[in-house]
């Protein structure tokens, strides 16, 4: 519980702070793609929705979300060329004319959300807190930072509570009967035995032959395959700090320990334990007076002198903490859903909490030990002093060598010459946004002065996480298709690949059709150059051992084909597989009882998304749409 507690209030938080955030780092940098989606109509407007305009700033934020989202997944910064690529701006189009039909379908439905509830996300937020508490002064102040008038934020704020309160609407009407929960079971359980064969593709390639004359008409009809975005050619010099050139004194460790106290300071800290009793998600007021019921006669038992934790073991309905005599261990400031903290830090050692509701359910809550907040002795943490300030000092003698060599070469015929004098070693890289600069790695800051750079210009010292770089832009190479010699290879290898994989594809399909008929499957597969292999009986919750070996798409092959017919041929990264299912042995129904909470929940989830995903294609379905002042058919 302690977990999903601490994962609940980071969660809550993020979906309060998914507004705020979103026009926090919007605010300074937005990204665009030409003339973009909107324009070239009477209006100034993204899209149009049943009359309904979707504003370009709107957009900008959205898009800019989705990039920094698409990012933090892949870990590196997307490129406007790659979003591009990938279609992000018609991806958030899509979202935000789904956002509108979703408001537009909560009005029809008279659903709203009242100022109270509107007032109560705000100040949960906790950038609008002061001390724990929401303050009017620094909402304002936040608002101000990052150019945004209060109306319109609580705008933004209102419709995403909007989306959120029509979808759990449409989703909580969805019901799973008994025959669909068996249905489940027969699925997941169903196992089948299978044999295939495998023909890789890299011997078809090594035999497929390529002309010149086929490369320049390949690449034209394939240019988004080999199209590459803007780059620069770049000559570069790299500083990186040393430790050795810098020195700390015990005085100056001893100095930055007065004047940082904040930073040693350990906040308070609780050990607590706790009994839940859940209200369900639709229980109503009986369901709720019961749970609440039950937690004041814990706490009553508790206050007249009985055992906390036997209470808990008995009664709690957190089954994780239950066994440790609902002991969730010491917790801090920040780690706990809001009325939960509010509550326990409010207490003293050995209290005993009177209700609290939580979105969990009731709590009653016992404060098991406490440990004051206080200040970090200096001989604890003098080490950790003394490497920073040791790591500041040799960064500012790397910057200071780095703006030294920036004005020698700022202005030198021979970029490498000038560098190699000041005893550094000159490098060169073909860069593109996004790209790792040498040891230097990815950084967005690169990419900001490298495409600010006019050819011939040299940067001011760049930090990057190996030292400070210095960086001049040499050539400027537009954005397409290189030049055929340049990509020769690459060409000629997609060329083969292409070739053998159809090859191979249309040799499965004469085996299949050749198994179709009868026969034996390993002898007519070797005869025809594939390898052979077998998968013994598996099922969708027991899948084969050697599955990391064989790709999910053989797997699916063999569970959706019928007992004695041959699948049609799955295409895989690296070859193309012919599957026949052997054998199928129905699920046996005595563990049905056993899974049976567990279906429902999966398979609630499974319709309530369904329900949601038919409710939204309906509504897109009977919508006027336009984007960019043209009509637009909207898909899911």
């Amino acid at each position: 519980m302690i977990s999903m507690m601490r994962e609940y209030a980071r969660s809550l938080k993020f979906v309060l702070l998914i507004v705020v955030v979103v026009f926090i780092l919007t605010s300074g940098v937005l990204f665009y793609f030409g003339s973009g989606p909107f324009g070239g109509g009477k209006s100034n407007a993204v899209a149009v929705v049943n009359g309904e305009e979707i504003p370009p700033e709107r957009f900008k934020r959205a898009q800019a979300n989705m990039m920094a989202a698409y990012a933090r997944m892949a870990r590196q910064q997307l490129t406007p060329e790659l979003a591009e690529r990938l279609g992000l701006s018609q991806q958030v189009i899509n979202d935000l004319v789904t956002e509108a039909i979703v408001i537009q379908g909560a009005a029809h439905e008279g659903v709203r959300v009242s100022d109270d509830e509107l007032r109560t996300t705000i100040q949960q937020i906790r950038e609008f807190q002061e001390n724990g508490r929401f303050s009017r002064d620094e909402y304002v102040k936040v608002l101000r930072q990052i150019r945004l008038d209060p109306g319109e934020f609580e705008t933004e704020v209102r419709r995403q509570l909007l989306r959120r309160k029509m979808e759990n609407l449409i989703k909580q009407g969805v019901k799973v009967s008994d025959e669909e929960l068996r249905q489940a079971y027969r699925q997941r359980h169903e196992q089948v035995r299978a044999a295939w064969a495998y023909a890789d593709v890299k011997p078809a390639m090594a035999a497929v032959q390529v002309a010149d004359a086929d490369l320049e008409p390949y690449v034209k009809a394939h240019q988004p395959q080999f199209s590459q975005p803007e780059r620069r050619r770049l000559q570069y010099v790299l500083l990186a700090p040393s430790p050795q050139a810098a020195a700390v004194s015990d005085a100056e460790v001893d100095a930055y320990y007065k004047e940082h106290g904040s930073e040693f300071d350990e906040p308070k800290r609780l050990r607590i334990a706790h009994v839940l009793v859940r209200v369900p998600p639709v229980g109503g007021s009986d369901a709720e007076n019961a749970a609440k019921a039950k937690v004041e006669d814990v706490i009553k038992r508790a206050r007249a002198g009985e055992d906390f934790g036997k209470l808990a073991k008995e009664i709690s309905e957190d089954k994780a903490s239950a066994v440790q005599g609902g002991d969730l261990g010491f917790v801090g400031p920040g780690e706990l859903v809001a009325p939960f903290e509010q509550a326990a830090f409010a207490l003293k050692k050995g209290d005993v909490s009177d209700p609290v509701r939580t979105p969990f359910g009731y709590h009653a809550i016992r404060i098991l030990d406490v440990r004051d907040g206080g200040k970090t002795p200096l001989k604890d943490v003098a080490p950790k002093i003394k490497a920073a300030l040791l790591a500041q000092k040799s960064e500012r003698a790397a910057q200071a060598s780095a703006d030294e060599a920036k004005a020698a070469l700022l202005g030198a015929p021979d970029f490498a010459a000038a560098a190699k004098r000041l005893g550094l070693e000159a490098r060169e890289v073909t860069f593109g946004r996004g790209d790792a600069l040498g040891e230097a790695g990815r950084d967005p800051q690169l990419d900001e002065a490298v495409f600010g750079l006019a050819v011939g210009g040299v940067s001011a010292p760049l930090k990057t996480a190996a030292g400070y770089a210095v960086v001049k832009v040499a050539q400027q190479i537009p954005a397409g298709v290189p030049p055929l010699p340049e990509i020769r290879d690459r060409v000629g290898e997609a060329i083969k690949r292409e070739r053998a994989e159809q090859q191979l594809t249309d040799k499965a399909k004469t085996l299949a059709a050749t198994l179709a008929k009868g026969g034996d499957f390993e002898a007519a597969a070797k005869a025809e150059g594939f390898t052979t292999g077998s998968i013994p009986l598996f099922s969708r919750s027991d899948p084969p051992k050697e599955r990391g070996s064989l790709p999910g798409g053989v797997l699916l092959a063999a569970l959706q084909t019928p007992a004695g017919q041959v699948a049609e041929p799955v295409r895989a990264e690296n070859g193309v597989y012919v599957v026949k299912t052997l054998e199928r042995q129905p699920a046996s129904p005595g563990g049905f009882d056993r899974e049976r909470d567990e279906l429902d929940k999966q398979v609630l989830e499974q319709k309530r998304a369904l329900a949601w995903d038919t409710w939204i294609r309906g509504r897109l379905a009977s919508a006027k749409v336009e984007v960019g002042g043209q009509p637009a058919s909207m898909t899911r």
